[in-house]
């Protein structure tokens, strides 16, 4: 029996659509097969790269679903939450292939912004939900590290691409200026968007620890304390009148730049040292 593949049903008896050996023109055999590969990849028995690719070769293969498809697919997932009709064999056999129709494996922007969701939820979650909710997050962060995707910095969870753009900051006074890691990463968390923030928090990032943020301005503050007392020598001293040109040319030296890098680089991973 097939189910939903005239394209103008208005709506799918669920006790029909658990008999159907067609589902809107995809035999169930087929979403059968997709479902369980959900089921492997979420128990840890296949990384999420095999299961990407085996959906993505088994959906090549179904025909394609169309809108009102999609629509009357989502409504009846709805209706079976809706009557708890899921709660049974069959109507959680039939949620399972419903969902497996209309939700191909995630691609890594997928999964970042379930783990905002999963963030969200936590908030207004008890105890026993949360704790299900960071098993799931967890996973997330599995299968994101697996596709290469964790070239993140642990303490804020921005991409270091992103912290790595403060690694030199230009300082008024002195110019180019390279900075400790925690300096980087206070000025990243300050100028990064709203979506940014909140995919790090996802990822449970903290903002730079006080005592951190201080030792980073206390070494910047060292580095260029006596830089700067030459930089702004009394004008009218005849003998200090060359120190700022002297300097900046100094301070400018790929030589002193490569010394401020070394030190600085403490916390930096080596491509950015």
């Amino acid at each position: 029996m097939s189910v939903g593949d005239s394209g103008d049903t208005p709506g799918v008896d669920a006790q029909t659509a658990v008999d159907a050996e067609i589902l809107f023109g995809w035999p169930v055999e087929a979403i059968d097969e997709l479902a369980a590969l959900s089921r492997q990849a979420h128990a840890g028995s296949i990384s999420i790269g095999d299961w990407r690719s085996r959906d993505r070769e088994m959906r090549a293969q179904l025909p394609p679903l169309s809108d009102h498809d999609r629509k009357s697919v989502a409504d009846l997932k709805r209706e079976l939450i809706r009557s708890g009709g899921y709660e049974s064999d069959d109507g959680d056999r039939l949620f399972s292939r419903l969902h497996a129709m209309i939700t191909p494996a995630p691609d890594n922007a997928k999964l970042r912004q379930r783990l905002t969701r999963v963030a969200d939820l936590r908030k207004e979650s008890d105890a026993e939900m949360q704790a299900s909710l960071d098993k799931g997050r967890e996973r997330i962060l599995r299968w994101l590290r697996e596709e290469g995707d964790d070239d993140r910095d642990p303490v804020t969870m921005l991409p270091w691409s992103f912290i790595a753009q403060f690694r030199v900051v230009d300082e008024p006074k002195l110019g180019p200026l390279p900075q400790p890691i925690n300096a980087a990463r206070k000025r990243a968390l300050e100028r990064a968007t709203v979506e940014q923030v909140a995919e790090a928090r996802a990822m449970s990032g903290q903002r730079v620890d006080a005592l951190a943020a201080a030792s980073s301005n206390m070494a910047l503050y060292a580095l260029t304390l006596f830089p700067k007392l030459l930089i702004e020598a009394d004008p009218d001293d005849p003998k200090a009148a060359e120190l700022p040109h002297a300097m900046r040319d100094l301070w400018d030296n790929p030589a002193t730049q490569r010394a401020l890098r070394r030190e600085t680089a403490d916390g930096w991973p080596p491509e950015y040292e």
